[in-house]
């Protein structure tokens, strides 16, 4: 990579993505892992949600080793997307760069293409967030710290990475139950190769990941554990929460194959230990009320129970046609007395909200 000299700074090295590969860390001159001591206070807002980003890191050149690509950007504490001209100058500006990609009449370039390079390098700030993977499937987070940059050095053409930001990266990869909802979805189907992510709950909960993978105190949040359940929480944490919650209290088993989404009028079906009977669930978050009348239609004989659960507390029809409608109570206190049970990215909301009381 070529660009300004930067002063030495001591390292530490995890393998994240390719076998061998090695990332360098940055934590504000002082380095530690999550779960250690921390070391200093946080300096983010708690108020002002971050801008989040998200880039698949997945060239679809033909010849480009995607574990290649991944840890170039590790590497070299930079993030990055490619579209690299070779007839312009290292180092060109970005009007100069997004020109010529937007003039270029080639498949995948054009309007389009020099629109996301835009993006990339002028409306993404430094200090906002950008959530990325490695071609294991673990999630990779990285914080921008320096402006746009073309590079068409030799180690960028070969991970076709050419628009490029210097950036700090988390310490280490986080597994999906850590990562917000929110961000699993941007990853899931075929998108841009850099889109803002929109999600209230992503931007509140990725600066608190931060913070504390960087051994920090994260801000205080002001949440209490019902904001959390009826309004930053995923929809599909509130159904894994509702899920736990019936395995648990209502002695549920599990039958994880059967959570499809063909079946509109209820998420899964479980078994009742005691019974035997089947146990079918309708959960909706936001402001969409549960159809009582649509989940009692779905019940093909006397042996079934039925339960429903909305977080805006709104129902459809005579409540005495299920079985159980699950209030948002009998959820917090399940919260509080189990949080050893619940998904970690659910714990971590919930942990949040208890910090905000204390």
């Amino acid at each position: 990579m070529h660009g300004p000299r930067r002063t030495a700074r001591p390292r530490i090295r995890a393998k994240v993505g390719l076998g061998a590969a090695s990332t360098r860390r940055r934590v504000g001159g002082v380095r530690n892992e999550l779960g250690g001591e921390a070391v200093e206070q946080s300096t983010m807002s708690a108020t002002n949600p971050s801008t989040l980003w998200r880039t698949k890191l997945r060239s679809t050149l033909p010849g480009i080793v995607h574990e290649r690509q991944v840890a170039h950007c590790l590497e070299n504490d930079l993030i990055g997307i490619g579209w690299g001209d070779f007839d312009l100058d290292d180092g060109s500006s970005l009007d100069v760069v997004a020109d010529t990609i937007e003039r270029k009449d080639e498949p995948g370039w054009g309007r389009a293409a020099a629109q996301t390079v835009r993006r990339f390098g002028q409306q993404a700030q430094e200090g906002d967030f950008v959530w990325t993977r490695d071609t294991n499937g673990r999630y990779l987070l990285c914080r921008i710290t320096g402006p746009y940059r073309y590079d068409i050095s030799p180690a960028s053409r070969a991970a076709d990475v050419h628009q490029v930001r210097r950036v700090e990266w988390a310490p280490r990869p986080l597994n999906d139950l850590e990562v917000p909802g929110g961000v699993i979805r941007c990853f899931v189907g075929v998108g841009s190769s850099f889109s803002r992510i929109h999600d209230k709950g992503a931007s509140r909960l990725t600066p608190h990941l931060w913070e504390t993978l960087h051994g920090r105190t994260p801000p205080t949040l002001d949440i209490t554990p019902r904001d959390v359940l009826t309004s930053y929480l995923d929809p599909y944490d509130v159904e894994d929460l509702v899920y736990v919650w019936l395995q648990v209290s209502e002695g549920c088993v599990a039958l994880p194959r059967s959570r499809q989404r063909d079946t509109p009028a209820y998420e899964w079906t479980m078994i009742d230990r005691r019974s035997g009977h089947r146990a079918i669930a309708q959960v909706k978050t936001g402001s969409e009320p549960v159809d009582l009348a649509a989940l009692a239609r779905a019940v093909v004989d006397d042996q079934t129970d039925t339960y429903a659960f909305a977080t805006c507390e709104q129902y459809l029809g005579d409540r005495s046609l299920v079985t159980k409608v699950v209030t948002v109570d009998e959820l917090l206190n399940f919260t509080a007395a189990h949080s050893a049970l619940l998904p970690a990215r659910v714990r971590t909301w919930f942990a949040l909200a208890s910090a905000a009381d204390s």
